[in-house]
């Protein structure tokens, strides 16, 4: 059963120099279950694509369909809960608060929600190896465990997708493996990995990689 579903979409940009086609017709399924790597050089698509899937961007043009529900059919509160209940996005920047500490960060996601899934704030820092940082802010951090605490956020309601934009971007290798390790456990446990990249980050973690030039994908693997 395919989870995302995007029929013939496209979004286009109007610039001072006209108008921009960031999707152009796009025709794609994500089976429950895959971790997904979208390749692509800036510009090709690919943070205007996690958007549109996260319901986040309006396409110009086409049906975006996320676990069967027609995600641009429901208004925009609606769209907002829907998004929380099912998706989970991890940022290239970590979007942190920067007067809150790591567990507070963490439980920004209930509110979103609408259900308080504080209790499971202490095992999601045990997993991701921040249990002794809770009380931290993030100018305290690493690069990697302020993006670990990202997905812990980005777990925390228990989604069925994650959509990651660029989540290595500003990781070192090691700090890289680890940020990737832990998507892909998410996807073994049978959720459903979309990741934006430009590198290779992906290539050992990825059950599919599809490429975008020109707002048009391209099946590599």
């Amino acid at each position: 059963m395919s989870v995302i579903v995007l029929s013939d979409v496209s979004k286009t940009y109007r610039t001072r120099a006209g108008q921009v086609k960031a999707l152009d017709g796009l025709t794609l399924e994500i089976p429950t279950g895959q971790f997904v790597a979208v390749r692509g050089p800036s510009g090709s698509g690919k943070t205007t694509l996690l958007m549109v899937i996260a319901g986040m961007l309006r396409p110009s043009a086409g049906t975006v369909a996320v676990g069967g529900q027609d995600v641009f059919a429901l208004g925009q509160q609606e769209r907002a809960r829907f998004r929380a209940r099912t998706i989970g996005f991890v940022f290239q920047m970590f979007h942190l608060v920067p007067y809150l500490n790591i567990a507070e960060n963490i439980r920004l996601a209930t509110r979103a929600d609408g259900v308080n899934h504080s209790s499971e704030v202490p095992p999601l820092l045990e997993r991701l190896g921040l249990a002794g940082r809770a009380t931290h802010k993030p100018a305290e951090l690493s690069a990697g465990e302020k993006q670990r605490t990202a997905i812990a956020r980005a777990l925390l309601n228990r989604p069925k997708i994650i959509l990651a934009d660029e989540p290595t971007g500003n990781l070192d290798p090691k700090n890289a493996g680890m940020v990737m390790q832990h998507l892909a456990d998410f996807q073994q446990a049978g959720g459903t990995v979309v990741v934006a990249t430009h590198g290779r980050a992906c290539d050992d973690f990825a059950t599919r990689v599809i490429s975008l030039r020109d707002g048009r994908p391209d099946e590599t693997k």
